[in-house]
Formats: structure tokens, C-alpha cells, sequence
């Protein structure tokens, strides 16, 4: 049997999207498999993630989101801006404010539409989580981790944690590229005393007011990615907590594979709201083998 796919990307994250909008096209059982085989970069199409579009109960769309490993995703930032681009221009939904069903819980899209075509998608990533119990953090469940030295395999790092739906580590370093990510990445995000379902590892340079750098290893990828939709809504957030950042200005980022930005909603002491803010791309369209 042979798989319609499109190949789309959101700031060099590139992901397969699978139109099962009227139906299942790869059985539940063999999806994990399947996943594996798709995204796998020298042997299928190649993907930091598959995205299977399917109609919902609760909600316009349901983003059913996997890892290359075959392992299901909370939620995924960019995978969602390629979801909201993917069902608006192939004419799935025809409103401009989409509400998507996620393991997240649910995620609201607004459109900015140019002649038929979605040139940014403005994501409500919802409510971040600082206390250690809901960002999936070993520890006081109701403390935090905010900039804290914490000893990982003889090396210091000043971590802070932040969930988005999924387990992130936000580390504030002087120069990017000095960092050896391949080595230090695997470390952090394979730490179980303190990350018992592995984490999402971020490294941030300040650039500017309200302006940073970001490179990601990824949980699920296991490997450097050229960007993290929720890894970045993270670290907008850590940059607040850590008083590097206004949160009442636009954060803008410059990731490996383009430019967001992300906007906070606050009630004058915490975020109550986190919006990731940026651009979709259909590559190629394709079939492949099951």
C-alpha cells in the first residue's frame, strides 16, 4: 500500500503530514512503526516528526503528533504552525481561527491569510508550568527550578525548567557556539535523577532587549534540531523568570532554522498565556511504500 504525504517545515523543523481527515489511512497498531520507517533520514523521507490530521470530537482538528522514535508528543509549536497551514490551503477548514485537539489539551490558531495562502500562524501555547510536579521535574512537586547549579556528570550547569505541555531545560550561556551540544545534550536530557521522562535541552544566548539566540537537542529526535516551537515558548518564559526578558514586549528568537517570536499574557505577577507567533512552509508532496 502506498501513503500520500506532504513534506512541510516550521523555522527548519521538517515534519511528514498524513491526511487522514476522512479516514485512517495507516492501522493504529502499525502507526509507531510506520513513523519510524517515515522519518528516518537515510533510509525514508527524513523528519523530526509525523503528523497525522484527523477530525475531532472535541475540537476543529485533531493534531496527532509522533516522534521520529515512533513515540507519541504531548505537542510540538512548529508541527502545529504546519497543522493550521496544512488544513486551511487544502481547504479542510475554511476559518482563519482553528481550534486543535492535542495530548496537551487544546490549542487555539489564528490565521494571517495572503491571498489564500497562510503566510503566520499565531499559536496559543496556553499556560506554562513552573512547579516542578507539572513540568515532569524530580523533587518538591509544588517547588521550582529556577537557575539552579546542578551537577550532571562531573559539569556544572545553572538550569531552569518550564513545561509547555512537555518537559523542557533552559540553560543562559555567554556563546552558542562553544557549546557542544552532540555531548552535553545527551547528558541532560538522559539525567533521571532529575528529569524522570527525559527533557527538551535549550541553550540561550542574549542577543539584545528582548532578543535571543536559541539550540536545541531534542527528546524524541536525539539529536540537534534547527528548532523547537515549545522549547522556544519555554525560554521566552525562563528569560522572564530569570529577569533577562520583559514580558511585556514581543521576545523574539533566531533558532538554527529562522526567526519566531513569542508574546506572554500576564495578570501583572504571573503568565497566564503564551502565544509562539510564526511562519509555515509546504515543501513536496509524495507517496511511500507502508
Amino acid at each position: 500500500m502506498e501513503v500520500k504525504f506532504t513534506k512541510m517545515q516550521g523555522t527548519g523543523n521538517d515534519f511528514v503530514v498524513v491526511d487522514e481527515w476522512n479516514g485512517e489511512v495507516v492501522p493504529t497498531g502499525e502507526k509507531e512503526g510506520f513513523v519510524r520507517r517515515v522519518c528516518a533520514r537515510h533510509f525514508g523521507v527524513g523528519a523530526d516528526g509525523l503528523i497525522f490530521v484527523q477530525k475531532s470530537k472535541t475540537a476543529d482538528v485533531n493534531f496527532v503528533f509522533y516522534n521520529p522514535d515512533g513515540s507519541r508528543a504531548e505537542m510540538c509549536g512548529n508541527g502545529i504552525r504546519c497543522l493550521a497551514k496544512y488544513v486551511y490551503e487544502h481547504k479542510l477548514i475554511g476559518e482563519r481561527h482553528i481550534e486543535a485537539e492535542t495530548l496537551a489539551g487544546t490549542k487555539t490558531l489564528d490565521l494571517e491569510v495572503l491571498e489564500d495562502v497562510v503566510v503566520e500562524v499565531r499559536v496559543n501555547m496556553g499556560a506554562p508550568q513552573v512547579k516542578r510536579g507539572e513540568a515532569q521535574v524530580a523533587g518538591d512537586p509544588k517547588g521550582t527550578l529556577i537557575d539552579e547549579k546542578i551537577m550532571i556528570h562531573g559539569f556544572e550547569y545553572n538550569i531552569t525548567s518550564v513545561g509547555m505541555g512537555n518537559p523542557h531545560a533552559i540553560i543562559f550561556y555567554g556563546d552558542l557556539e562553544e557549546v557542544d551540544l552532540k555531548t552535553i545534550g545527551p547528558r541532560i536530557r538522559h539525567y533521571g535523577n532529575l528529569f524522570p521522562n527525559g527533557v527538551n535541552v535549550h541553550f540561550v544566548e542574549e542577543q539584545g532587549e528582548n532578543e535571543f539566540r536559541i539550540r536545541t537537542y531534542e527528546r524524541g529526535v536525539e539529536d540537534e534540531t534547527l528548532g523547537c516551537g515549545t522549547g522556544i515558548c519555554a525560554s521566552a518564559v525562563a528569560a522572564v523568570l530569570n529577569k533577562k526578558a520583559d514580558p511585556d514586549k514581543p521576545i523574539r528568537f533566531h533558532a538554527r532554522g529562522g526567526d519566531v517570536k513569542v508574546e506572554l499574557e500576564t495578570n501583572g505577577r504571573d503568565i497566564k498565556e503564551v502565544y509562539l507567533i510564526g511562519p509555515a512552509e509546504e515543501v513536496y508532496t509524495g507517496k511511500i511504500r507502508a
